[in-house]
């Protein structure tokens, strides 16, 4: 069912107010990974240590004490534990950091994230740390379910003016890795 103005101006007024409360969100980005055909034919493919999209790169690091670093790879819907999933990422290594930056290296707010558990197997726990414009940090941390399937993260308001934003890969033994899908980002400064 459709909302209809009374006044025939007002729906004029109403429109223009709502497109200036979300004009800041008209420079918002959602990296899918949609862009990585090598998962559209493949369970899972290697990518590399960088991906560079829509204004952002995610970086790979491996533990200090990996002697054989992978890599992030890109998950394909045909993978078995990417339930009812889109084309996804994980940092493919025991304990690797993924950090998310700016290519400009401005300022940007993380607004929300899909997660869900590798392999599906036991819950997952992440934490992720960010770092802002003024040097201090903000921390959350998020369990989840171990059932098969994503769930969307919402991050707080103080996920704002970031410098980077990092996050671990599980451990493997107690802690399960995870794979990311959907980082919806926004540039500038934001109090949200």
């Amino acid at each position: 069912m459709a909302f209809t103005f009374p006044y025939p101006h007002a729906s004029r007024l109403a429109l223009a107010a709502g497109l200036a409360v979300c004009a800041p969100l008209a420079q918002a980005a959602v990296l899918d990974f949609e862009d990585k055909v090598c998962a559209r034919s493949q369970p899972i493919c290697n990518l590399g240590d960088v991906y560079r999209a829509k204004g952002y790169v995610l970086s790979y690091a491996p533990a200090p004490d990996d002697e054989h670093p992978i890599g992030f790879h890109v998950v394909g819907r045909q993978w078995a534990p990417n339930v009812g999933g889109s084309i996804a990422m994980l940092a493919n290594s025991c304990n690797a950091t993924t950090t998310l930056a700016s290519q400009a290296g401005k300022p940007f707010s993380v607004l929300t994230m899909d997660l869900a558990e590798a392999n599906a197997d036991s819950p997952a726990r992440v934490t992720f740390t960010g770092l802002k414009t003024d040097g201090t940090t903000v921390r959350l941390a998020v369990n989840l379910d171990g059932k098969p399937g994503w769930q969307r993260i919402v991050l707080p308001g103080t996920f704002y003016n970031l410098i980077s934003l990092q996050w671990v890969q599980g451990d493997c033994v107690d802690n399960k890795s995870h794979m990311f899908d959907n980082i919806l980002v926004m540039p500038g400064i934001s109090t949200r």
